[in-house]
């Protein structure tokens, strides 16, 4: 094990300019980002050596940008070194990204894009977890003598081979089972929120992508949590070989503070407790709420608006856009309070609704 606070943490991205493309630095700069938080600091120098990565920190410390950035210098110093643009092997898929959830495929996809500023026609991206363009198919025109065409966006998406491929894993199984994604030349493979992903609903899905034959023998693997549950023991021993163990512990620096209230009241008064909380002011700065169910949800919306306190809601019966809006507005400032169910999301229960809507309208065709 490594104990993260024996490792010297770097003060400025551009102390990391003996490892990292100077594009990337560059679109650092760009973000804003002038100093790595400390899971960047301790885990973008042990990744760069191609060591196996086990990190834990909280929620907001910059686990995504942790694993992001030495997977896109990885990909660009073996274009840079090894291939030309003309190689058979200059496109094919290096790196996959595992995630819980579609809405934060979304936000790994920004991440990336955001990273890749000046450096964007050189390392392709996609994001296949999104049902916008996932399983979407269309019938087309065909050619004469023949009965129909059918399209799927899938295997178009993924015929140029792209070097990252984001998804959750029950996207992943089935593109794999189905031939339409390859991963046989694979270089890094990423578990992001590695205590969901399981709870989640992917345990099966998980399970058969690393027992399938799907993986080459030699990879990479990065293990990003929030908590070591039991489920974070369970990816270790499926994903991990002899990986350095970064536990940034509650006091280190750079970790966000979280604070967390408990209240014991009666029902009858649930809803004016947290009007008093909200209204007074009490809890400073933005505010997740979470209720039981999406009835509540509305509920509590409705009766907060009652009192000109502006929230939103965001629950598994909403569908991507709207949920991946909602977030994004919550983190622009737009509303500092947002409800949410804490009800489990399963494998994205609403993809097979979405999909359907996708055939039927030809939507984003």
């Amino acid at each position: 094990m490594v104990d993260a606070r024996l490792i010297d943490a770097k003060s400025t991205f551009s102390s990391l300019s003996h490892l990292l493309d100077s594009r990337i630095l560059r679109a650092l700069a760009d973000l804003g980002f002038a100093r790595p938080t400390l899971v960047q600091a301790r885990a973008i120098p042990i990744a760069l050596e191609n060591r196996d990565i086990l990190a834990r920190a909280r929620t907001g410390s910059g686990k995504t940008a942790a694993y992001c950035i030495p997977v896109l210098q990885k990909i660009l110093s073996a274009k840079a070194v090894n291939l030309s643009a003309v190689d058979s092997t200059y496109r094919v898929t290096r790196a996959l990204i595992l995630v819980p959830t579609r809405e934060l495929a979304e936000q790994v996809h920004s991440c990336l894009r955001s990273l890749l500023a000046y450096c964007d026609k050189e390392v392709a991206i996609s994001n296949i977890a999104s049902g916008a363009a996932s399983h979407v198919q269309r019938y087309v025109r065909p050619p004469l003598g023949i009965r129909c065409v059918l399209i799927h966006f899938d295997s178009a998406v993924l015929a140029d081979k792209p070097d990252i491929v984001i998804a959750t894993p029950s996207r992943v199984l089935g593109l794999l089972q189905s031939k339409i994604l390859a991963l046989s030349s694979l270089e890094s493979l990423v578990i992001d929120e590695a205590d969901l992903i399981l709870s989640y609903g992917h345990d099966e899905d998980v399970r058969q992508i690393f027992g399938g034959g799907y993986l080459p023998t030699i990879y990479q693997s990065f293990l990003m949590s929030a908590t070591m549950t039991d489920d974070v023991e369970t990816l270790k021993g499926l994903a991990l070989r002899n990986p350095a163990i970064l536990k940034l512990e509650e006091g280190d620096e750079d970790a966000p503070l979280l604070t967390q209230y408990f209240v014991r009241c009666s029902e009858v008064d649930k809803f004016l407790l947290t009007y008093v909380i909200l209204k007074l002011r009490l809890i400073q700065g933005k505010c997740i709420l979470f209720v039981n169910d999406v009835d509540r949800c509305y509920r509590l919306k409705l009766f907060l608006e009652q009192f000109s306190i502006k929230s939103c809601v965001l629950n598994s019966e909403l569908p991507l856009n709207s949920r991946y809006h909602t977030v994004q507005e919550f983190n622009k400032g737009v509303y500092d309070y947002i409800i949410a169910t804490d009800e489990g999301s399963g494998k994205d229960s609403d993809d097979e609704q979405e999909d359907e809507e996708g055939l039927r309208d030809s939507l984003l065709l």
